[in-house]
């Protein structure tokens, strides 16, 4: 009974972090108004918390794997929550980014910690009890939107951020009485230097990009520049040093192997055309379809009500049914609704003689795209965990990286996109179709991926290992 109690709890921290994101989706317009700021500045809210979870997450998987889970865990429960807080009293939007930043870095631990007790306290059901987890976080996106159109409309969008405070102390309760610290009694050396280098690759880059969109001539574009050539040259002593150090941040052998990569980049490209994308959709809703900010947040429902159920279903079948198909499927309905956005007059729906108001199309859009993500989510999350099951934590820091890091570019790419275009209807229309088309031609990748458990092989810490699919 009481590991059920902890996995309800790990849920509900996991639903903290997945509220906070739709939420923060929801109040966006109103930050760039109350903060007074551009659609530039305050998209870094966004991907400053996705910077911050990309350069931290596989540091976390590391350490917890090493050093035990609980003490992680109960720690970044803290951080994110005074953090929360901390960015519900923000004055400007450069301390709210600062404030996104460490909350980001406490929301890393959500993800790759967790999944790793769950896998300690449900040995034999692991690929299972992980896919029931991971099918909690679009609970978030039912809760997040319509709770945080409400706030923003009726209260304040600061205090899309002041919810987290009780759930942070529930959450922390309940882990520090009942978990059980298990720890690795080896001392191996932690890579505090990679993750810095790391850190200084993303937030230049980041920088950059942010520069030369501010003010693509000048001394500024001579500074963006810059930027990208010291993020570059960041980015090759984090390769060198990962080669050497005895215990790195990212293993390179595993980088190595064709379906460890492939799995990888395909997690970079969901973040970049699903998650990045659905960032904007209230923005977009708001913008373009003119919906009120209640309504935007709405119509994000639909996606969590269709995840869930086929989450929950592939999740039940992921054994017999393996990683491939579940991806194609699920990444096919996900492309062409994406597609689908980008026909604001409706074309395609009065072509089959159908009356439906916008809101509507949208609903039902949207939640063929949250079908297209409980289908394919469950089985992308568990396609390398096989390979190297005694560090649940580390690779699954390692997918959330790829995943994120995609995230985070795809949100800069669309800021870029909205920022340089002459409205931004002809701006979310180049978004949806370029989105499309990239997660079709990513489908290639699924076949380049571990099949499921049948042929898999552990994998080994030489390079030269070839895995079986």
């Amino acid at each position: 009974m009481k590991r059920y109690i902890i996995f309800s709890a790990l849920g509900l921290g996991l639903l903290m972090y997945s509220v906070d994101t739709t939420i923060v989706a929801v109040a966006f317009p109103h930050i760039i108004r109350d903060l007074k700021t551009n659609l530039l500045w305050a998209g870094w809210t966004m991907s400053i918390y996705m910077i911050a979870i990309t350069s931290s997450m596989p540091l976390i998987g590391n350490i917890s794997d090493i050093f035990g889970r609980k003490r992680i865990y109960l720690f970044s429960v803290l951080l994110f929550t005074l953090s929360s807080f901390a960015c519900g009293l923000a004055p400007d939007v450069y301390t709210l980014i600062l404030f996104r930043f460490i909350q980001g870095v406490g929301g890393a631990c959500f993800l790759p910690n967790a999944a790793g007790i769950v896998s300690d306290l449900f040995p034999k059901e692991r690929v299972r009890a992980i896919g029931f987890f991971t099918s909690i976080f679009p609970i978030g996106g039912i809760i997040g939107p319509n709770l945080g159109g409400y706030i923003v409309e009726h209260l304040s969008w600061r205090y899309v951020f002041f919810i987290n405070i009780p759930i942070g102390i529930i959450v922390g309760t309940i882990i520090g009485f009942l978990l059980k610290e298990k720890k690795n009694e080896n001392d191996p050396e932690i890579d505090y230097k990679g993750a810095i280098l790391f850190l200084i690759t993303i937030f230049l880059f980041m920088l950059g990009l942010n520069l030369i969109a501010d003010n693509p001539y000048g001394t500024t574009l001579c500074v963006s520049i810059l930027c990208f050539f010291l993020s570059f040259l960041s980015f090759y002593l984090f390769t060198y040093h990962e080669r050497s150090f005895s215990n790195p941040l990212i293993e390179m052998s595993l980088l190595k192997s064709t379906p460890f990569l492939a799995a990888n980049i395909y997690n970079m490209v969901v973040g970049m055309c699903i998650f990045a994308v659905f960032s904007f959709i209230p923005f977009f809703a708001t913008s373009v379809h003119k919906l009120s900010i209640l309504k935007s947040g709405a119509i994000l429902t639909p996606r969590a009500v269709g995840t869930i159920p086929a989450s929950f279903i592939t999740s039940l079948f992921l054994d017999r049914w393996g990683y491939r198909k579940p991806m194609i499927i699920g990444l096919m309905l996900i492309a062409l609704s994406t597609v689908f956005l980008s026909d604001y007059d409706l074309r395609i729906v009065r072509f089959f003689g159908v009356k439906a108001n916008v809101v509507y199309v949208l609903t039902m859009i949207i939640f063929v795209m949250g079908i297209g993500m409980g289908i394919s989510l469950p089985a992308s999350n568990n396609a390398c965990i096989e390979l190297m099951p005694e560090k649940v934590a580390t690779i699954t820091g390692l997918r959330g990286t790829f995943r994120t890091t995609g995230g985070f570019l795809g949100i800069s790419l669309i800021s870029l996109v909205l920022h340089f275009s002459s409205s931004y209807d002809s701006g979310f229309r180049v978004v949806f179709i370029s989105s499309g088309i990239l997660l079709i031609s990513s489908l290639t990748l699924v076949f380049l991926m571990p099949e499921g458990k049948r042929g898999v092989q552990p994998l080994k810490e030489e390079a030269s290992v070839v895995f079986e699919s």
